[in-house]
């Protein structure tokens, strides 16, 4: 952002939290992990473990039930606002679990954020 304001280029930061998207979908996230995984040689699958795979799986279905926003219209409105406002912010926090959760966790210390 900082970089292209010397060419005159205003960039803004949208920051949405986690929206219920066919990028989101569960089901096809899986899917998709299933089909890499099965496709990896099995040296590098023995040095991961069956365990890294449904442990990674669980937690991203865990995830998305707790944190997924429903409704995607306030991250169309910061779109809108970004580029047709005359002042537009230099960022977009969106969705309640990113302004609660994600956004105040990314301005902590690097220790904390590892251990939440």
């Amino acid at each position: 952002r900082r970089d292209m304001k010397a060419f005159g280029v205003k960039v803004c930061c949208i920051q949405p939290g986690l929206f219920k998207t066919s990028l989101s979908n569960p089901a096809k996230i899986l899917e998709e992990k299933e089909v890499i995984w099965n496709k990896l040689p099995p040296d590098i699958k023995k040095q991961y473990g069956e365990e890294y795979f449904q442990k990674d799986a669980a937690k991203k279905q865990k995830l998305s039930k707790i944190c997924l926003n429903k409704d995607i219209s306030p991250v169309v409105q910061c779109m809108e606002h970004a580029l047709t406002s005359l002042h537009p912010h230099a960022h977009y926090v969106v969705g309640q679990d990113a302004k609660l959760f994600w956004n105040p966790l990314s301005r902590m210390p690097t220790v904390i954020q590892d251990l939440l």
